[in-house]
C-alpha cells in the first residue's frame, strides 16, 4: 500500500495539511485518524474543515461522540462533516459498530452527503465505507510541535491527486 508522510513542525502546518486534504475528499468518504491524545488529529480536521468552509469552527466530539457541521465539497455540493470519537463508543463496552449505527450517521453515508471523520475508528471501518483514508498521527517527544502524520489510502480515490498537492506544499517533507 502506497503511503505520503509528513512532517509539521507546528499546529499551523497540521491545520494547513487539513485544508489541502479538503480539496480531494468526496462524499462517502471515511477519514480514520490514529494516534495519542494531542497528536493533532482535532487541529488536522479543523484545517479540513476550514478547507470545506464548515459552518462553524471543528470542536473536538470527546465529549458528545459525534458533531455534525454542513460543508460545501469541491465544487460547491452541500454536505455534512460528521466528526466521530470511536474511542468514547468503544470505552462504553459493548459492540462498536452497533453503537455507531445508532448515532445515525450510516444513514448520512446512504443519502451520499457526508465525509465521517473518525478518531480512532479502526473497528467502523469496513462496514462503513469503501473509500477509507487512514491517517496516523505521532508526535516527537523531544520537539513536542513536531508531529510526523501518515496517510494510507485503502480505497481513497483522490489519493494520487492529494499526493502531489502535498508535496507541492510541503515539498522535502514527504516519502
Amino acid at each position: 500500500m502506497e503511503e505520503i508522510r509528513v512532517v509539521t513542525k507546528n499546529t499551523g502546518e497540521t491545520k494547513k495539511l487539513g485544508e489541502v486534504l479538503s480539496s480531494f475528499v468526496l462524499p462517502g468518504d471515511l477519514l480514520i485518524l490514529r494516534g495519542p491524545l494531542g497528536s493533532g488529529k482535532t487541529t488536522f480536521t479543523q484545517g479540513l474543515g476550514e478547507g470545506l468552509e464548515a459552518e462553524r469552527p471543528i470542536i473536538s466530539p470527546t465529549f458528545t461522540l459525534a458533531r455534525e457541521v454542513k460543508i460545501k465539497f469541491k465544487g460547491g455540493q452541500d454536505g455534512l462533516l460528521i466528526h466521530v470519537d470511536a474511542w468514547r463508543l468503544k470505552a462504553r463496552g459493548g459492540d462498536i459498530f452497533e453503537e455507531f449505527e445508532a448515532l445515525g450517521i450510516e444513514d448520512d453515508f446512504e443519502g451520499n452527503n457526508a465525509l465521517v471523520v473518525a478518531e480512532w475508528g479502526d473497528k467502523i471501518a469496513e462496514p462503513l465505507s469503501d473509500h477509507i483514508l487512514y491517517v496516523d498521527f505521532k508526535r516527537n517527544m523531544e520537539r513536542e510541535n513536531l508531529r510526523l502524520i501518515s496517510f494510507t489510502s485503502q480505497g481513497f480515490e483522490e489519493f494520487e491527486g492529494f499526493k502531489k498537492s502535498v508535496e507541492a506544499v510541503f515539498g522535502s517533507f514527504t516519502d
